[in-house]
C-alpha cells in the first residue's frame, strides 16, 4: 500500500471517500467493451435521494484547497444509506483499513481462546477480550525476575494497564449490543488481535 502524507485530516479522508464511493454507485451501464462499468451517480440523485443540497455536496466532495468536510451525523448516515455502506466506512482510513486486515489475519489463536470462553460460558461475560488475551498468554506481560529489570516491570506495568483499557473500549464499541454467540465470538477475536497489534512497547511515551 502506498503511504499517504500524515497531513491529511479525518474530514479530507471523508472527502476522498465519498468522492469514490460516488464515481461506482450509480447503475451498471453494460458496453461492449464492459460490461461491469457503473455509472457514477450524480449529484443531483443523491440530491433527490438524500434531500442534502447539491450546494452542501459540493462542498462534502470537493470543500477546497486547505479546507476540510465537517459533515454532521445525519448528513453522514443519509450518504451512508444512499451509497449502501456503513456510515463508519466513509470515515475509515487507509491505516484503519490496514489494522483491521492485520487483526483479522493475526485473529486465529484468538479466535480458539474465544471458542473456549463460549464453551465455558464466559463469552457474555463483562470484557471477554481481556479474558483472551490471558488464555493466549499475551497479557498479562512477564515480569523479569532480577532486581535490574525494575524499569521493565514499570513498562510492563503500564502495558497491561495500556491493554485493559483498551479492551473496556472496544468491548464497550465492539460487543455492547452484540449477544449472537457468533459475531460475539468474531468480534472478541478480531478485538483481541487489534490490542495486541497496537500495544506500544512503554505506554508512557507512546501518542496512542
Amino acid at each position: 500500500m502506498t503511504s499517504q502524507p500524515a497531513q491529511i485530516s479525518l474530514g479530507q479522508w471523508f472527502s476522498r471517500n465519498l468522492s469514490a464511493a460516488i464515481q461506482v454507485a450509480g447503475a451498471r451501464r453494460e458496453t461492449q467493451s464492459d460490461t461491469t462499468a457503473f455509472r457514477r451517480l450524480s449529484l443531483v440523485q443523491i440530491q433527490q435521494k438524500t434531500g442534502i443540497a447539491r450546494s452542501t455536496l459540493r462542498l462534502l466532495k470537493s470543500p477546497g484547497s486547505g479546507k476540510q468536510a465537517n459533515p454532521d451525523m445525519n448528513t453522514i448516515e443519509r450518504l451512508a444509506d444512499v451509497l449502501g455502506v456503513p456510515p463508519a466506512f466513509l470515515l475509515m482510513r487507509p491505516q484503519d483499513w490496514e489494522l483491521l486486515s492485520r487483526s483479522v489475519s493475526n485473529s486465529s489463536d484468538y479466535l480458539v481462546a474465544a471458542q473456549k470462553l463460549e464453551a465455558e460460558g464466559r463469552l457474555q461475560a463483562t470484557n471477554p477480550i481481556e479474558k483472551v488475551l490471558c488464555e493466549c498468554k499475551v497479557h498479562p506481560d512477564l515480569r523479569p525476575r532480577n532486581i535490574d529489570g525494575l524499569q521493565e516491570v514499570a513498562r510492563a506495568d503500564a502495558r497491561d494497564e495500556w491493554r485493559r483499557l483498551a479492551c473496556l473500549k472496544l468491548d464497550a464499541l465492539m460487543l455492547r449490543e452484540i449477544s449472537k454467540s457468533s459475531a460475539r465470538k468474531w468480534l472478541t477475536a478480531i478485538a483481541g488481535a487489534w490490542v495486541s497489534l497496537t500495544t506500544p512497547h512503554d505506554p508512557s511515551t507512546s501518542k496512542q
